[in-house]
């Protein structure tokens, strides 16, 4: 079953096959979703936690059941250049969807980790992403961005050029227009209030860790 996807459903989520969320955080996010669209098998693991995918993309090589008992929307990716989520993402992008968030995209393979950084890197400037896992909350971001915190919060900020100008308000470790000497001196700030403003002059990734 195939179709065309309406921006109207919002919030939406892009759920991988990756680990099975079970964060009281990322499970709530789903709960709340408006659409879930799956990627291959990421449908099955999407149903085993009681929910039903309104659509599935992809080449379709990984799902376990046949197509009609899904009772979805099913769209074929073909393009084997790309990986699932830069397929699905691109799909969503060209669908007019402007926020998502991606649950389902992290544990199994370190590899497929990092792409998945990279690939939220290089859809940032097209698209607002939100990539939850079990541990963490992960944007990327550029210029200005005021984040909800909690007090204590592990954040971390990897910027994906050592030439970007970071400032910060409300983290231990502030930062004022200036540049990390390495990839891991953003490592471990924390949280001193409920919010907190960054500042960056290139892509940054902020990892905004779970208290609990």
């Amino acid at each position: 079953m195939e179709g065309k996807y309406s921006t109207m459903n919002t919030p939406i989520i892009l759920f991988g096959n990756g680990e099975c969320p079970t964060h009281p955080l990322v499970l709530d996010t789903i709960n709340e979703a408006k659409t879930l669209i799956c990627l291959d098998g990421g449908a099955d693991r999407l149903i085993t936690l009681g929910y039903k995918p309104h659509y599935i993309l992809g080449d379709l090589d990984s799902i376990k059941r046949e197509k009609d008992d899904y009772g979805c929307k099913i769209i074929r990716l073909k393009d084997q250049n790309m990986t699932d989520l830069e397929k699905g993402l691109l799909w969503c992008y060209n669908n007019g969807i402007k926020e998502i968030c991606l649950v389902g995209f992290s544990g199994f393979r370190d590899d497929h980790i990092m792409a998945t950084f990279w690939i939220l890197s290089s859809f940032a400037e097209k698209m607002r992403i939100t990539l939850l896992s079990n541990y963490s909350k992960v944007k990327c971001v550029k210029d200005k961005i005021i984040l909800k915190t909690t007090p204590g919060q592990i954040i971390s900020l990897v910027p994906t050029n050592l030439d970007a100008k970071i400032k910060t308000d409300g983290l231990q470790y502030a930062l004022n227009k200036e540049k990390l000497s390495s990839p891991t001196q953003g490592i471990s700030n924390v949280a001193k209030t409920t919010t907190c403003t960054i500042e960056a002059t290139d892509w940054t990734w902020v990892i905004l860790n779970h208290n609990q």
